[in-house]
């Protein structure tokens, strides 16, 4: 049986996830994209994981007992009203995916959110081709609300991405059913 946690980040995890960025941007068409400025950034950000900064929650994804992602519950200010997140995640190496692992850490976070910081909704995007992301969102019990149009960057034009969502009733709902 995989061990899948939460935990929080150490500056001694800046360099792999650095690495994850820069790969991540140049995949995508910006090899410049992630530079000093933004491992600096990412540098603080990891100082402040494991707990809701008021803007942020900030996890690494253990699996037995190494690094194998990140998961983000954004709240930006000025961006969502309160008790709305946002999430993110992200798994750094393709042998991992498709594996349940994101399931798991996203069932996780989920409790967190809405048990632990008063969340009423959270909600998630992702690309409107990411079936394996959908599929989860899915399975976990999110509802599909939309595509947005033309919203994230690329070097082949603005991809349209699918949006998500789940309320506290959602949860209190289909929790049960995680096992």
């Amino acid at each position: 049986m995989t061990d899948v946690r939460l935990v929080r980040l150490h500056a001694s995890d800046l360099d792999v996830m650095a690495r994850v960025r820069k790969d991540d941007a140049a995949a995508m068409g910006y090899p410049d994209a992630f530079g000093p400025a933004e491992r600096a950034e990412l540098g603080e950000r990891i100082d402040r994981s494991g707990e809701f900064d008021g803007t942020e929650l900030l996890l690494g994804i253990q699996v037995d007992g190494r690094l194998a992602g990140e998961v983000q519950a954004r709240q930006p200010r000025m961006g969502l009203p309160p008790g709305v997140f946002e999430l993110g995640i992200d798994l750094f190496n393709a042998a991992d995916r498709g594996r349940g692992l994101a399931r798991t850490a996203l069932t996780q976070l989920l409790t967190r959110l809405f048990v632990d910081e008063g969340a009423h909704r959270v909600q998630l995007t992702t690309d409107v081709d990411n079936a394996a992301m959908r599929g989860v969102s899915e399975r976990l019990g999110f509802r599909f609300e939309g595509v947005m149009r033309g919203f994230m960057p690329s070097t082949d034009g603005p991809r349209d991405f699918a949006m998500y969502g789940m309320t506290k009733d959602d949860y209190d709902e289909v929790k049960t059913t995680w096992t």
